[in-house]
């Protein structure tokens, strides 16, 4: 059965706080044309640069994924992973997310901001056959933790977590990648970090806005809130494969697993898949 691309209806604003800039941001996603695929624009000092979103456009940082201006760095838009997250889980293929921030707001360190601002105004059919990545042969990334796309006839994820010091202990968990499921588990899923972490990114001046309900703080043996539900952990890894993968423009058709990894995996196993599937 043929699918359609979809764009967004009207433009969906979401609001919010950098944690690294403490600085109040607004996120507007707009609707695109077709073949478009997801970009950003950097509102900044009156003017619009066009940042697109390419894995050749990433700046390898630490625990979270930033896109940045080819030919100028320091043009860089922080904390992409969820709002792509989003558009990939929710089935949208084209959009614009315009920022006038570097920084894209956590709020409450999910997917759902976007997610509900994006159901606010609705999705429409473009006239266009949606452009997907399908997985013929295994690929893999094996460094400090393993990541594979596996062929598949629909987007599944496969997740094991591994804490062996805190109260995540050792997790597993798989999803099919529906609207469904993205609506109910994956999107509402939180960033987590230890408390020595970010304790430390508090001392050194890291984080300017000291919001802890962007994020699920994990003790030895707490949380600094309930989980929203089992696996919340595995779950929210897996948005956080949905939005990197997305670095790709094109919705992925295949079986994710992941062990143990991470943004900097994710982004390799992005560029892996974008020099076997998207060479001209």
């Amino acid at each position: 059965m043929t699918v359609k691309q979809k764009t967004l209806n009207d433009v969906a604003i979401i609001d919010g706080i950098g944690a690294f800039t403490g600085i109040e941001a607004r996120v507007e996603i707009c609707p695109a044309p077709v073949d478009h695929g997801p970009s950003f624009e950097l509102i900044q000092d009156g003017a619009v640069i066009e940042i697109p979103v390419s894995v050749g456009n990433v700046i390898e940082t630490e625990n979270r994924t930033v896109l940045a201006k080819s030919e100028d760095s320091e043009l860089q838009i922080n904390f992409v992973e969820h709002v792509l997250g989003a558009l990939h889980g929710m089935g949208v293929d084209n959009a614009v997310v315009r920022v006038n921030s570097v920084e894209i707001p956590l709020i409450d360190g999910s997917a759902m901001p976007f997610l509900m601002a994006i159901d606010k105004v609705g999705l429409r059919e473009q006239d266009a056959e949606r452009r997907e990545i399908v997985i013929e042969k295994p690929v893999f990334i094996d460094d400090n933790a393993l990541l594979m796309a596996l062929p598949s006839d629909k987007l599944e994820i496969t997740y094991y977590l591994d804490h062996p010091n805190d109260i995540v202990g050792k997790r597993v968990a798989h999803i099919e990648v529906t609207l469904e499921n993205f609506r109910k588990r994956i999107g509402p899923s939180r960033t987590f970090i230890k408390a020595e972490k970010i304790q430390d990114l508090l001392v050194s001046g890291a984080v300017k806005h000291d919001d802890r309900a962007q994020v699920l703080i994990v003790h030895k043996d707490h949380t600094s809130a309930p989980l929203r539900f089992a696996d919340e952990y595995c779950y929210h890894k897996m948005l956080d494969i949905l939005g990197d993968m997305y670095l790709l423009g094109r919705r992925l058709r295949g079986h994710i697993i992941g062990i143990r990894s991470g943004h900097y995996q994710n982004r390799k196993l992005a560029r892996k898949i974008a020099g076997e599937y998207l060479q001209e």
